[in-house]
């Protein structure tokens, strides 16, 4: 009874954890790899499932399928956060005072697209840089640490072609 229960709770987590990455690989349009995820997260669900079905006079097994579910998100968000997969578009708001920034930032490797702008209080400079996810909040650390004020959009993108990414 304990190993079937410790089954389902640690498959659910698995099968739960596999579906968050399957979806982040989907909405960047990874099929092939989202597909063959899909076959094994589908397989240790079904495998839960059948198991607590045939019990569902017995509130243990459903506590258990369930709790194993919540988990499955916390832990598959966590996997995909530390993957970091893909790429961050971050769009930066400075007063012009600092567009020094953007030298700086480039000197580091990192590509920076910029124009001016006019906000509500004056001339502001706007910043549009792609990086590696994982680089996302050193790059913006980088931005604050020099424009507490700094104004920073975190975006997604699915697609794109050409220009500069920074490999590291």
């Amino acid at each position: 009874m304990i190993l079937e229960l410790l089954f389902i709770f640690f498959a659910r987590i698995i099968d739960v954890s596999l579906g968050t990455i399957r979806m982040i690989l989907v909405i960047r349009g990874d099929r092939l790899p989202a597909a063959i995820i899909g076959f094994f997260e589908i397989l240790v669900y079904t495998l839960a499932l059948g198991m607590v079905v045939g019990s569902l006079n017995d509130p243990i097994k459903l506590v258990v399928f369930c709790t194993g579910f919540a988990l499955g998100v916390l832990v598959g968000s966590v996997i995909e956060e530390k993957l970091a997969l893909g790429f961050r578009g971050i769009q930066v708001t400075v007063d012009r005072e600092h567009a020094y920034i953007v030298d700086e930032l480039r000197e580091e490797g990192f590509p920076v697209t910029c124009w001016e702008a006019h906000g509500k209080v004056g001339p502001k400079l706007i910043m549009n840089i792609i990086v590696k996810r994982n680089m996302a909040g050193i790059v913006a650390d980088k931005i604050y640490e020099k424009d507490p004020a700094a104004f920073v959009i975190f975006m997604e993108p699915k697609h794109f072609r050409g220009g500069y990414i920074k490999k590291k």
